[in-house]
């Protein structure tokens, strides 16, 4: 193989690499996006507040918020279980309930690994490539995570066009595609947590995860092409692929 065939072949492996970096990365920062919103106190107050969810559920604010504490605390790791007796002696969550979120905070520990080593092998590609290729990796890096950005960018926004068009279909297959049983199907007259998580509560989570996922994607896309578009008015691109 000629040498420049040589170093085209590198540099489209350098791309390759690249391209799985960012994607690794990117759907990281989305998985770290949904775990700064599903756990964010503010945002379950203020929701509750707008849907009157104390009202709702038949309790009272505070109970309903030492239930929500309880909640994401057992699902971070921070407490032992659900167990949360109310003044009456009766155990807020049910059985049931309680066997969901022993799926569920399986599901978000799990998430949380994935992106803890998505972060880190998304960030040793990158450093690879420029470890690799140095100066002349920086192009097809940009490229690589401008693309990568747009297509993952394509797909959310596919799902996001979805969940606006019909949430109640995308979250029934959301449920489907990561749980094998069926203890996600609550009766909202006999469980609390269904009353106190409504469709309207997680389209508007759903939501606010989308619009900052959204905007990390679209600004390290934006910020990619910026540079590739910089280096190339400069004379940088054709420096770098001589």
């Amino acid at each position: 193989m000629s040498g420049t065939g040589t170093k085209r072949s590198g540099l489209w492996a350098v791309r390759l690499l690249a391209a799985a970096g960012a994607v690794l990365i990117i759907f990281s920062a989305a998985v770290a996006c949904i775990s700064g919103t599903a756990f964010e106190k503010a945002f379950y107050r203020e929701e509750y507040r707008k849907m009157d969810t104390a009202a709702y559920v038949g309790v009272t604010d505070s109970v309903l918020g030492q239930a929500t504490d309880t909640l994401l605390d057992y699902l971070q790791g921070n407490a032992a279980s659900l167990d949360l007796a109310m003044e009456n002696g009766e155990e807020y969550y049910s059985q049931r309930e309680k066997d969901h979120m022993v799926d569920v905070k399986a599901l978000y520990q799990g998430a949380v690994r994935f992106m803890t080593a998505g972060f880190c092998a998304g960030g040793v590609l990158l450093a690879g490539c420029f470890l690799w290729k140095r100066k002349n990796a920086l192009k097809p890096v940009l490229q690589s995570w401008f693309w990568a950005a747009a297509g993952v960018l394509a797909f959310f926004a596919c799902i996001g066009i979805w969940a606006a068009v019909d949430f109640n279909s995308f979250w029934v297959s959301f449920h489907h595609v990561f749980f094998t049983n069926d203890l996600w199907l609550l009766d909202p007259a006999s469980s609390r947590m269904i009353r106190m998580f409504q469709e309207e509560f997680f389209a508007a989570m759903v939501a606010r995860i989308l619009v900052w996922f959204l905007a990390i994607v679209i600004g390290s896309a934006a910020a990619a092409g910026i540079v590739y578009q910089r280096m190339k008015k400069h004379g940088r691109y054709q420096h770098t692929c001589n």
